[in-house]
């Protein structure tokens, strides 16, 4: 497990808990919009587990939960035993994750080792690959993830970071086309879906990429509502 940044405290991470939120190293997409850049090419690590887990056991009673992210997670082939020893250890855990790996999310679900997972839908299939960073993406593992989370009982959300130019009400639109099938298969509904403005910092790895207006940003939630069942804009 490569633990490439630890935050010791998080209201905003882990919905309904105070947490710790955990970084792991390497990420197998190259999005332009990236806010952890740093992490993925698999940094060093900060710590080891065990120093985290000795850092954990100080924690009872301040925090009640871990989140766990990236980089992408799910890179991590240990992450079902590292979730594991967190819930032995009496706290929640929130995974983040792209989606590009159903297994892993499957093996977690069915270990009942993740209590949260929130999944970063990028844009619809047509500009996957472009609003990723890679040479070309095809969709169908991040569609058999929210599969298993429309069939599974852990709560969970997808969201969405909106770019300029990157997105727009045609992309949002094949966003929602492209879920229309998940939700009429399993009958039900993206429980939450969370729209996030893009916020430049330095370490976007490039320049020039802005958040729609506000405006927009309620077109877009409009658009995706019908297969949701609460659409938010956070930020």
């Amino acid at each position: 497990m490569i633990i490439a940044g630890l935050q010791k405290l998080s209201l905003v991470d882990f919905p309904g808990r105070v947490a710790s939120t955990v970084f792991t190293g390497g990420c197998n997409l190259r999005c332009p919009f990236c806010h952890n850049s740093g992490l993925l090419e698999a940094p060093p690590a900060v710590m080891t587990p065990e120093e985290f887990f000795g850092f954990l056991s100080g924690r009872k009673g301040k925090i009640d939960g871990v989140c766990i992210t990236g980089g992408e997670p799910c890179l991590q082939p240990d992450l079902c035993d590292f979730m594991k020893q967190i819930k032995t250890a009496g706290f929640a855990v929130k995974l983040d994750t792209n989606g590009c790996f159903p297994k892993h999310l499957e093996k977690a679900l069915s270990q009942n080792v993740v209590d949260y997972v929130a999944v970063d839908v990028k844009n619809g299939p047509e500009q996957y690959a472009a609003t990723t960073g890679t040479e070309r993406f095809d969709t169908d593992n991040l569609l058999r993830s929210i599969e298993l989370l429309l069939t599974s009982s852990v709560p969970f959300e997808l969201r969405t970071t909106v770019v300029e130019p990157l997105h727009t009400a045609e992309s949002v639109r094949s966003i929602r086309t492209m879920l229309e099938p998940l939700t009429a298969r399993t009958g039900r509904k993206i429980p939450e879906y969370y729209l996030q403005p893009f916020v430049d910092r330095d370490s976007v790895p490039f320049a020039g990429l802005k958040a729609p207006e506000r405006e927009k940003l309620a077109e877009y939630a409009e658009i995706l509502a019908p297969v949701t069942e609460k659409i938010r804009i956070r930020g």
